[in-house]
Formats: C-alpha cells, sequence, structure tokens
C-alpha cells in the first residue's frame, strides 16, 4: 500500500489555508498547517514533509525566505510559492530561491492538485535517479554492461538520458564492443519495450535478398517467390528494428529506407501498394559514415535521418580498468559443474591483460574466459594457461624487466666513482644489497611472489626470506 504524501501548507490568511487544506485532505493527502514562517523549520524537523505550500507576503518571515532555509537544510523538501501578485517578475525570484512551482491567487482546486503532484512526481523521479546512479556505483553494470571506468559511467548516464526517446539512433563502436546489446538495453527502456526487438546484420545478408529480408516480397516478385512473404520491418510492426552494419547497405537501398523513415510506409518486393508501418529504427556502424558521405557511398540525407541521436561505446583498450572485472563476470556466465571458474589472476596475467590491445573488444575478452574454463585452469590463471598472442606479452615484459635490471646492475658496478669515497667494506655492502634486493625481486616475480617456491629456490628458509622482503622494503605490486 503506497503511503500518502504530507504536505505543509503556510499562510497567514486562514481563509486560503483552511481551502488548501480540504482540497487536499479530500484528495488522501495528509495535510499540516502553519500560519508564519518561524514555525515552519521545526515543523519539517519533527515530521516527514513532502512538499511545503507558502505564500509569498507574510508577517515577519516571507516565502522567499522560507524557501531559502528550507533549500539550505539540503534535506529534499521540495517547495511550491503562492502568491496574490500575478506578474512574471514575481515568479523568477520564486523560482531562482529555488521553488518548484509557482501559483496564483485565486486558483482552482484542479490547479493546485495539479501543482502538487506534478511536484511529488519529479521528486519521485529524482529519488529513482539518485538511487539507480548510486546502484550503478556499487555493482559497477547498467543491466547487461559492465564496468566502472568514467567511460562507462558516461555511457549509463547516456543510456539514462535516452529513456522514453523513440527518435531514430546511431551506435557507434568497433567491432565486439557491444553495440548491439546497447540497442537492447535503449529498446528496452522505451515506449515500444512491450513489443519486438528485431535485429538485422546489414553485412551477412547478401546485397540481392537484402530488400526482400527487410521489405517482404510477394508471388511471382522473383525467381523463387512462390508466396508472399512478410519483410522484418512488418514483423517488427510497434516495435524496434535494430540495423546493424548499416554501412554495408547498398546505395540503392538507402534510398529506399530513407523513404521508409520520411514516410513511414513500406513497400514490398513486387507490390504495386504502400503499408504503414509503426517502428523505431536504431542503426549501428563500426564504420566512419561521415567519410562514407564524403566518398559518396553513404547518402548524407539517410546520415543525418538515422543519427537523430547518438552514442558511442568505447573500445576495452580504452577502459583497462574494466577487462578483471569482466573477466571475472564472464567466468561467472560460463562456469558449470564441469567448468569451475578460478578465483585468482596472477599478476603476470593480469599485467599481460592490461597490455594486451583487444582488438576483438569484450567480444575478445568474452571467448577467453570460454577458452581458460576449457583450459580447467583450477583455482588460479597462470601464464601457460593464456593463448600464444598473451603469453607473448609476459615474455616480453620479462625480458624488459631483465634488461632494466642489467642495466640498473651495471650502472653501479661501472660507476666507480660513487663507491670510491667509500671504505671498502662499506662498497662491497653497498653491491651486495643491491645483487640481494634484485635476485630476490625478480624470483618473487617469476614465481608470482610465491614465498615458499622463492625460498626454496634460493635455498633460503621461509622466515629469513621473509626478513629480507621486508628489509628492502619489497612489496607485492597492486
Amino acid at each position: 500500500m503506497t503511503t500518502a504524501a504530507t504536505i505543509l501548507i503556510v499562510d497567514d490568511g486562514p481563509d486560503w489555508l483552511d481551502t488548501c487544506r480540504d482540497i487536499l485532505s479530500d484528495h488522501d493527502f495528509n495535510v499540516l498547517t502553519a500560519t508564519s514562517g518561524k514555525d515552519v523549520i521545526k515543523i519539517i524537523r519533527d515530521n516527514f514533509v513532502d512538499v511545503i505550500i507558502t505564500d509569498l507576503v507574510m508577517p515577519e518571515i516571507g516565502g522567499l525566505e522560507i524557501i531559502e532555509k528550507i533549500m539550505a537544510l539540503k534535506e529534499g523538501h521540495s517547495c511550491i510559492l503562492m502568491t496574490s501578485f500575478p506578474s512574471i517578475e514575481s515568479a523568477i525570484p520564486a523560482l531562482k530561491s529555488g521553488a518548484a512551482d509557482y501559483l496564483i491567487k485565486p486558483f482552482t482546486p484542479e490547479q493546485l492538485l495539479h501543482s502538487v503532484r506534478s511536484v511529488l512526481k519529479k521528486d519521485r523521479l529524482a529519488r529513482d535517479n539518485r538511487f539507480l546512479r548510486a546502484e550503478m556505483e556499487r555493482i559497477g553494470h547498467y543491466g547487461e554492461l559492465i564496468g566502472k571506468s568514467d567511460v562507462m559511467r558516461e555511457l549509463y548516464r547516456q543510456l539514462e538520458s535516452a529513456k522514453g526517446i523513440d527518435s531514430s539512433m546511431l551506435i557507434l563502436g568497433e567491432s565486439g564492443t557491444g553495440k548491439e546489446l546497447v540497442a537492447r538495453i535503449l529498446h528496452r527502456n522505451s515506449i515500444r519495450s512491450a513489443n519486438s526487438f528485431v535485429p538485422i546484420n546489414c553485412a551477412a545478408i547478401p546485397a540481392d535478398l537484402l530488400e526482400s529480408e527487410l521489405f517482404g516480397h510477394e508471388v511471382g516478385a522473383f525467381s523463387g517467390a512462390v508466396k508472399a512473404r512478410e519483410g522484418l520491418f512488418e514483423a517488427g510492426e510497434g516495435g524496434t528494428i535494430f540495423l546493424d552494419e548499416i554501412g554495408e547497405m547498398p546505395l540503392a537501398l538507402q534510398s529506399k529506407l530513407l523513404r521508409v523513415l520520411e514516410d513511414k510506409k513500406i513497400r514490398r518486393v513486387g507490390a504495386n501498394r504502400e503499408k504503414a508501418i509503426n517502428v523505431r529504427i536504431i542503426s549501428a556502424t563500426n564504420r566512419n559514415l561521415l567519410e562514407m558521405v564524403k566518398e559518396g557511398k553513404f547518402r548524407e540525407d539517410l546520415y543525418y535521418r538515422l543519427n537523430v541521436i547518438s552514442m558511442a561505446i568505447p573500445p576495452l583498450r580504452e577502459r583497462r580498468e574494466d577487462i578483471i572485472l569482466l573477466l571475472q563476470h564472464y567466468f561467472s556466465v560460463f562456469a558449470s559443474k564441469d567448468r569451475i571458474a578460478p578465483s585468482k589472476i596472477s599478476t603476470q596475467v593480469r599485467d599481460a591483460l592490461l597490455k594486451y590491445a583487444w582488438p576483438g573488444n569484450v567480444r575478445e575478452l568474452s571467448n577467453l574466459a570460454q577458452f581458460l574454463l576449457y583450459a580447467r585452469c583450477g583455482e588460479s590463471v597462470e601464464v601457460e594457461h593464456l593463448p600464444k598472442q598473451l603469453q607473448a606479452i609476459v615474455e616480453q615484459a620479462n625480458e624488459e624487466s631483465f634488461v632494466q635490471e642489467r642495466s640498473s646492475s651495471q650502472l653501479l658496478v661501472n660507476d666507480f666513482s660513487a663507491l670510491y669515497d667509500l671504505p671498502l667494506a662499506e662498497a662491497k655492502q653497498k653491491l651486495a644489497d643491491h645483487f640481494e634486493k634484485n635476485y630476490i625481486k625478480n624470483l618473487l616475480i617469476k614465481y608470482d611472489w610465491n614465498v615458499s617456491q622463492a625460498a626454496e629456490k634460493s635455498r633460503f628458509d621461509r622466515r629469513s626470506l621473509h626478513r629480507i622482503i621486508h628489509r628492502h622494503n619489497l612489496k607485492r605490486p597492486e
């Protein structure tokens, strides 16, 4: 059961105070009243108040001052200002002070109820949006989209802003970034969500068949057309048509798609009559359509019809902080009784995943998760479980580390001038400390900071090795 909203009415005139109270009470609102602005803060401190309706002109404390005091509390109260002065000059200060709405006396019961309900609706939407943003911050996803990076948070914000919009949209992004997933979310957030979402890959259908697939055909329209068939646009009536890889659509068909967007009608192949349709078109491409327009490969008028609103999906290399989160997500999606998801990813593997270019984007990472589960890597993903292109990154990193450490050691050995000023014992100790630190550091990296394995290889006992690690302040990278 929904709790009735509580409205506080502030007016020094008993007639308007009683009138407003009666109207709101008759429509199931909880009503509190005050005849002076001095009582307002105490009342909202002692009661949960949703909306404050206050008169503009009152003795001692006026409506604008009341609103300013309420806004200073920053507790989310909304205010409606009443006044007997019907001028725009008096409305501007009220709205600037933070009033959510403005009523001019005398107003009708319908005007009062409409104002209160509108303000309550705005407040509810604002709370829902704050909750949604907090949830996205906490769990790092929006629907099926996963990621906590700044670029993904911006994408989530755009998706929220696009809720309820019924215009054509163009989704931009490289292959494998999740363009169809974004299109499905846009459909789900739209007024057409109860109807069909029809995906069409323009690159996957032969050019000579694409028109028939989209618009359908009549009997005898071409060789083999033995019966009439509706196209995907008709099948998606009332819903969303998703045209993936729109840049691959032939020019001849582009002009027919433009007619559909302009006239909201289609003509089946071989038909004499047009048929009205009601669909929303979302398209996507991994190509630069503006460049294609300049080259004469894509119609400029169609481009602007499709691109009423555009949305760009970032490639995986531009949101590397999401890679491990995504991999763990895919492990949970694809894991089964026979394919147990690893609980640990070694440091070298993490580094390789973060350095890799990911030309196949999220789709490639999803495939990697399935590959690793198939490889039965157990509790931890190690370098030997990776495919060759990722192992090569680890090998290259090891070589670079070795060269860097060797150069550092060589510099110290050759820079005798730094040691000549020291007693022999101290100079020998500095060289020994430097070697010991780099020896243990490289050993720990090699064994992924497994102290037991490093101790066995170096023939130290674990306690002694821990002392050396502490002395040289060696720490495992985050």
